[in-house]
């Protein structure tokens, strides 16, 4: 099956935070350009929290970040 990414900047994660909590996996893009890629577990107004795949806890300030990236299935 095929895959589409959906970004979201951060101007619009407000809107969004009921959808990114129901990923399995998500990428956090940094300002810096760094990627930060895991599954959600608290998202707020001021603050993501991710657990990396080795079990790494990342709290990331939304100030910090230029934008989510997840994927879901094409319906094709």
């Amino acid at each position: 099956m095929g895959k589409r990414q959906i970004r979201i900047n951060r101007n619009k994660l407000a809107d969004h935070l009921p959808d990114l909590l129901q990923q399995q996996t998500v990428q956090v893009v940094l300002r810096t350009r760094v990627v930060v890629q895991g599954v959600l577990q608290h998202v707020s107004a001021e603050e993501l929290e991710l657990l990396d795949g080795r079990s790494g806890r990342h709290t990331i300030p939304v100030a910090e970040v230029e934008e989510v990236i997840y994927d879901i299935e094409a319906p094709y």
